[in-house]
């Protein structure tokens, strides 16, 4: 068991007197990006910290609705057994949308102390530990487009396609302003919120942070929303496309390495080509040689592969481009100091554990392999019959994650394992259910069992 400094624990005790907390959350991520916990009486808190709390070890590789899919080597495999959670006192964070409730992030392990490495949070902390080894800090940052819904009718909050319109930045300032607001107090610092393409969608940004805590911010972000939302009598959801006829709603993010010795941005050179380091160049090409095979993950569900349309501003290929919107990865126009690459290829149901997980895989890859970069696109990417298609399925993208060896050295054979069966037992569970699944009809509707399985959920 992980000792923490007294002085950590010190300081968490006062939190809790200071703000009358009488709940804490242990909380972790499942593999679709849902909060999985459990809520523990102040007066237990110490003893989970000292010894751990105990979680179903299958957790993991559970689908959406907590069936239990065969071969994730989390389940019939091990009997079932139970993990031994880990708490990261480095998370705990009182929740502003909770009376006297406060949280914490906890990590797997098996009892005789051996990490789960299909754990999201665990994969990308070895991850950034790797880039950290190799003189970088990974500086992220999320962009979240979701549609508000009336929580009885499930109908959008707006109609019309009202992009940056005021009135409907503003459709409930009450909401608005408390999402804004909480989230400020729970250490979620929000950059920009705007009315997006479609009826009812939003979307939020959030500032950069580095390494870890980018993600942890992200995903408290995205279970605080669906609370306050339902608070409000709304829900809020990371359903790709719940609406066929409009917009599709995505998860950009942001990344870039920053030289721990200098402080200085990694990718940022004004004479190298492209105005990019040799660093940067392998780093993108890595993200465009693993984009097939990291589909599975950017765009995880059924569901997200009805968002991919020609001129929707939904990236299809793998491609490359300087401030190009119908490519999947652009590269900022801000530069110097401020060099980045922006992943446009996530749909809104991404995890970003997973997200900014597989972003960084495929970099440390072509970093580590040299792959060649192709040119950039400076046209239409949706133009283009010569360029590098994503996959059209789900079922396409398992196989290309599948089929990617390279990508897999630098992940883990249980996270692998895991997420093949699983999203396999998706596939399954879809094909069962829809005889003309895959068709372009399919394709063309969204099923009120899309609803039902996903979207109250993600």
């Amino acid at each position: 068991m992980q000792q923490a400094s007294s002085m950590s624990i010190d300081s968490i005790k006062k939190t809790i007197r200071d703000h009358d907390i009488h709940f804490i959350r242990f909380e972790q991520s499942d593999l679709h990006g849902v909060s999985r916990s459990k809520t523990v009486p102040v007066g237990s808190f110490m003893d989970y910290i000292e010894n751990g709390l105990n979680f179903y070890g299958g957790l993991l590789g559970l689908d959406i609705q907590s069936m239990v899919p065969k071969g994730t080597g989390y389940a019939e495999e091990v009997a079932f057994a139970d993990h031994c959670t880990v708490p990261d006192l480095s998370t705990f964070t009182v929740l502003p949308w909770v009376p006297n409730t406060a949280n914490i992030t906890v990590d797997p392990y098996w009892y005789d102390g051996t990490p789960a490495m299909a754990s999201p949070r665990l994969l990308l902390k070895k991850l950034i530990n790797t880039f950290d080894s190799l003189g970088y800090i990974c500086r992220l940052g999320y962009e979240f487009e979701f549609y508000v819904l009336n929580k009885d009718t499930k109908k959008p909050v707006y109609d019309g396609q009202p992009i940056f319109v005021t009135l409907k930045n503003n459709f409930d300032i009450d909401f608005i302003y408390d999402l804004m607001r909480k989230m400020d107090q729970a250490g979620v610092r929000i950059i920009t919120q705007n009315s997006e393409h479609g009826p009812g969608q939003q979307e939020i940004n959030l500032y950069y942070k580095d390494g870890l805590a980018a993600a942890d911010t992200a995903f408290l972000y995205k279970m605080g929303t669906k609370e306050i939302a339902l608070q409000h009598g709304y829900i809020a959801t990371w359903l790709t496309k719940p609406f066929i006829n409009s917009s599709g709603s995505g998860s950009h993010f942001h990344v870039s390495l920053i030289d721990k010795k200098t402080g200085k941005n990694a990718f940022d050179d004004p004479n190298g080509e492209y105005g990019l380091t040799d660093l940067a160049r392998k780093f993108l090409a890595g993200m465009l040689k693993h984009a097939r095979a990291n589909t599975v993950f950017t765009a995880p569900t059924i569901n997200c592969y009805k968002r991919y349309r020609v001129n929707s501003f939904a990236p299809h290929s793998a491609t490359w481009g300087m401030e190009n919107r119908t490519v999947g990865i652009r590269v900022k126009g801000c530069r110097g100091q401020s060099t980045h690459f922006e992943n446009r290829l996530a749909c809104a149901g991404t995890n970003p554990y997973l997200l900014a997980l597989t972003t960084l895989a495929a970099g440390l890859e072509g970093i580590q392999s040299s792959p060649e970069l192709p040119a950039p696109i400076t046209d239409i990417a949706y133009e283009r019959d010569d360029v590098p298609r994503l996959p059209g399925s789900l079922d396409e993208a398992i196989a290309a994650f599948e089929q990617d060896t390279d990508l897999h050295a630098v992940l883990d054979p249980e996270f692998i394992k895991l997420v093949l069966a699983l999203k396999k037992f998706e596939v399954e569970t879809a094909r069962a259910r829809f005889p003309d699944y895959g068709t372009p009809e399919f394709n063309n509707r969204i099923d009120p069992w899309e609803w039902d399985y996903y979207m109250e959920l993600i």
